[in-house]
């Protein structure tokens, strides 16, 4: 009975962490498009689009704020350089949406034979960062983007967006050959 028991949470336990994984980043490019010799950049700004990206921790302007120095940063240790008040080379742009609230098991100590039962969930807010690579004629040429659970403090949420586009811009800009 005792290896029934230990097998089941053990496969219970399994089961958890298959689930609890969040999805790597992704990327999609145009493979017609030769990434070479670019080196300035500057923000795309889409006058349609509203970056209403706040949330009850942070506003808006602190998510603007993060993921432009990040990216900023990001891309000068790949030694792109912002172009200034001179037309750049490549355009950088990003998005954030809520993908919802993810709920997951919490487990305790509980057992088919014994009184001590302790279940629950816990809710988490799920976001995408989303970001946009455009040629000098602002045709869009890269994305990428990663889905991470959001985080609790104004602390916690700009290392998030720090790790994103880290994560993100890894594979940017693909070499020749490159799959994706």
């Amino acid at each position: 009975m005792k290896t029934l028991r230990f097998a089941f949470v053990l496969a219970a336990a399994a089961a958890g962490l298959s689930c609890s994984a969040t999805p790597p980043p992704q990327a999609a490019w145009d493979h017609n498009v030769s990434f070479a010799g670019w080196k300035t950049f500057g923000w795309y700004a889409d006058p349609a689009e509203d970056k209403g990206i706040g949330s009850a921790i942070v506003d808006t302007r602190f998510v603007d704020d993060h993921v432009k120095k990040d990216v900023t940063a990001n891309l000068a240790k790949k030694g792109f350089q912002p172009a200034g008040d001179a037309p750049p080379d490549f355009y950088v742009d990003y998005h954030t949406r809520a993908n919802g609230i993810v709920s997951r098991d919490q487990y305790g100590l509980y057992t088919w034979w014994s009184i001590p039962t302790y279940m629950g969930s816990q809710t988490y807010k799920e976001r995408t960062l989303a970001l946009d690579i455009r040629d000098a004629q602002k045709k869009l040429v890269w994305r990428g983007w990663v889905s991470k659970f959001v985080g609790t403090s104004p602390e916690a949420i700009a290392k998030d967006i720090r790790r994103a586009v880290d994560q993100i811009l890894e594979p940017f800009p693909p070499g020749a050959g490159a799959k994706g």
